[in-house]
């Protein structure tokens, strides 16, 4: 759809109609958040009651329709399709329709752009490493953070960013390398080197991260889609199809590779191959290449055995290497069993499971669209429900009292578990001992605001009067309701002068945003504003406000050397 939007920019209308197959995905409020957390630029309909579905004859996912200027259809496929297959019909539609094809453009305006800044983005996976370190895959800024966590889990330093923050695919040095929604995480350590491995879905690639030295480089992919049969060749002449989780074996990189519905092998003499699933979506068990899967999303090992979250059948995998490789489901039905029970085996109900982790003997599940996590015992396939009420939301507490939204990541070190709560925009722990569930307060934000970043939004500001020579100007921030200044990180203000040089002030939380410029005659003074604010009470929940304002001034020897300079901060 990127690929018809950006050759058709004023042609083409696309319009995306979600029929949901799972209740939750039915949800209007759970639907915005897919399209936030896809990056989706076009209108898309809530068709909760299959109406238009039915109106259309549609019988599979995905299912395109080409409507022409008179309203009539003049296409349709089933199925995935390449976008250069669709330029040939598209081109010959609006060649004859040239003369009435109204191309204004209908100024509409992306969900994402009414969100607010935030420290995270509908983070997905994490990984836990040694000394209390954690890693991040802030996937909608598309980067990795690395995370020091405090002594009691409940707050992390932010250590170093991996990604400058556009999407994109380019290798080098840890700000200027660019990824597009990163996934799964999988670290190989030596000696003298670590090397963390990412599964970088938008660009169906996988890459790896020097830890040593930061830098980036991809290991394989092409960055293009894989489309029909697999290719032989070099790793990284080897199209792949929407990477999303890792997972090390021994010399070997694992990947689930949720597009082909197949987990595939980075061997350690760098082969690439896949390794279980005969590409068909399904759930049926036996040798490994004769089983199938279900977009297969994430990967955990213990002794030897691999588990695999197959979310798109609501199932949980067991993968044995010895004495040959097998495939077995633990807990799901198929392709349309899915639900909220408890239970043994198959009569345990998940509804589109994307995480996975084992410790204490237990394979903890975030049951992304139930709103919770539960636990399988692999013994006895005994399913239980750990933390979550099942309603989406946020709160903290108790497990029982707890609140989640679509996690999608989970980590544990035996007594603590973490949780990528993806649409709360948070990373979440549960204390296994105490069961009381806390959001993890970040520290360290002025780490993500680099140069390399996005452009700030601009907003101009009232003009003052001012007199010549040196003015003192203070900011005065007003916040919204309910919020006050991240007393952990100061704000940064950025005076640009007449001659492009920049000066950098910092505030703490107690300071005024006071900073002085000089005026010799009348124009306009470019200021970079980075706030961080929280919640009153609530340290974890941040927001960042990176915004460029512009201040006209008018030089009057009756003008004031010291000005206030009101600036709201919306939510």
């Amino acid at each position: 759809m990127r690929r018809l939007q950006e050759r058709y920019p004023n042609k083409l209308v696309i319009i995306g109609v979600h029929s949901a197959k799972f209740p939750s995905e039915g949800l209007t409020a759970n639907i915005r958040q897919a399209v936030m957390r896809r990056g989706s630029e076009h209108p898309v309909v809530n068709d909760a009651d299959f109406r238009i579905w039915g109106e259309y004859d549609v019988r599979a996912w995905p299912t395109l329709v080409l409507i022409d200027p008179r309203g009539r259809i003049t296409g349709e496929t089933a199925g995935e399709v390449l976008a250069e297959e669709l330029f040939p019909v598209i081109d010959r539609v609006i060649a004859e329709n040239k003369e009435i094809l109204d191309t204004s453009p209908l100024g509409l305006t992306p969900e994402s752009q009414a969100q607010p800044e935030r420290p995270l983005r509908f983070p997905s996976s994490l990984l836990l490493g040694s000394q209390s370190r954690l890693w991040l895959t802030d996937s909608g800024h598309h980067r990795i953070l690395e995370v020091q966590l405090d002594n009691d889990g409940r707050r992390g330093e932010i250590r170093r960013v991996f990604g400058n923050g556009r999407r994109g695919l380019r290798d080098g040095a840890s700000i200027e390398a660019e990824f597009n929604h990163p996934h799964g995480l999988a670290m190989r350590e030596s000696a003298d080197q670590r090397t963390l491995y990412v599964a970088d879905t938008g660009n169906h690639a996988v890459r790896a991260i020097n830890l040593k030295t930061g830098e980036v480089r991809t290991v394989a992919g092409t960055g293009a889609k894989a489309h029909g049969s697999y290719s032989w060749g070099s790793p990284t002449h080897i199209p792949l199809r929407s990477p999303w989780a890792l997972a090390l074996h021994g010399d070997d990189l694992l990947i689930a590779m949720a597009g082909s519905h197949q987990i595939w092998v980075l061997s350690g003499k760098g082969e690439l191959r896949p390794f279980a699933g005969n590409g068909r979506e399904a759930l049926v068990d036996g040798p490994a290449y004769l089983a199938s899967f279900n977009q297969p999303s994430d990967l955990a090992l213990h002794d030897g055995d691999l588990f695999a979250a197959d979310p798109e059948a609501s199932a949980v995998r067991l993968i044995q290497f010895k004495p040959e490789v097998t495939v077995r489901t633990l807990v799901g039905a198929g392709l349309f069993e899915f639900g909220d029970r408890d239970g043994i085996g198959t009569e345990a109900r998940l509804q589109h499971p994307a995480g996975l982790a084992f410790a204490n003997g237990l394979v903890y599940i975030a049951d992304t669209y139930n709103h919770k996590i539960k636990t399988l015992d692999p013994q006895s396939n005994r399913v239980s429900t750990l933390i979550g009420t099942g309603a989406a939301g946020y709160a903290n507490g108790s497990f029982e009292q707890t609140k989640l939204f679509e996690p999608e990541g989970v980590q544990t070190d035996g007594n603590r578990l973490y949780i990528a709560d993806t649409n709360n925009h948070l990373l979440r722990m549960a204390d296994l001992e105490t069961h009381q569930v806390y959001a993890v307060e970040l520290r360290g934000l002025e780490k993500l605001s680099q140069p390399e970043a996005a452009p700030a939004k601009i907003r101009r500001l009232e003009p003052v009067m001012v007199s010549p020579g040196d003015v003192r100007v203070t900011l005065e921030i007003s916040l919204p309701s309910g919020y006050e200044r991240n007393t952990e990180t100061p704000a940064v203000v950025q005076v640009k002068d007449s001659r492009g040089r920049h000066t950098q002030h910092r505030f703490s939380a107690a300071e005024p945003l006071s900073f002085e410029f000089q005026a010799a005659a009348s124009g306009e003074v470019p200021l970079g504003l980075t706030l961080y604010y929280c919640r009153e009470g609530n340290a974890a929940l941040c927001l960042i406000e990176d915004i460029t304002l512009i201040l006209a001034f008018q030089v009057s020897p009756n003008g004031d050397d010291m000005v206030r300079v009101p600036v709201k901060i919306e939510e």
